[in-house]
């Protein structure tokens, strides 16, 4: 037979004179934490925001090279040169001269230069 014994110790709240002891936050505690808080908030949003700009910008860019060299490898072929192509609701146009491809696009101007050997 096990038995097991315990004893129940009993603690006792120190109170030093003249401490007062609050219980939660202060408000200027939580005004000021909630302000440094949302100020991180919009930061990363910011951040984000301007990623996503760039992001759009330069797959805008990445198209434009696509339908240059695509509209180069057309005249290569003997084919007519396409003015006007829609990508993803986005209207480039193109201009095709015997050396040169460029393409306009929503977020500016590319144009492909092309030397023959």
């Amino acid at each position: 037979m096990i038995s097991i014994r315990y004893k129940l110790i009993r603690y006792k709240l120190i109170r030093y004179k003249g401490i007062q002891y609050k219980k939660g936050a202060s408000p200027f505690a939580v005004l000021l934490t909630m302000a440094l808080f949302s100020s991180v908030v919009l930061g990363i949003s910011a951040w984000t925001a301007a990623q996503q700009r760039e992001g759009v910008l330069i797959y805008q860019r990445y198209q434009a090279v696509l339908l240059a060299q695509n509209q180069f490898a057309r005249q290569r072929l003997g084919l007519d040169c396409q003015n006007s192509i829609e990508q993803n609701q986005l209207l480039f146009r193109v201009s095709c001269q015997p050396k040169q491809v460029k393409v306009r696009f929503p977020a500016g101007e590319l144009t492909l230069n092309i030397e023959t050997e």
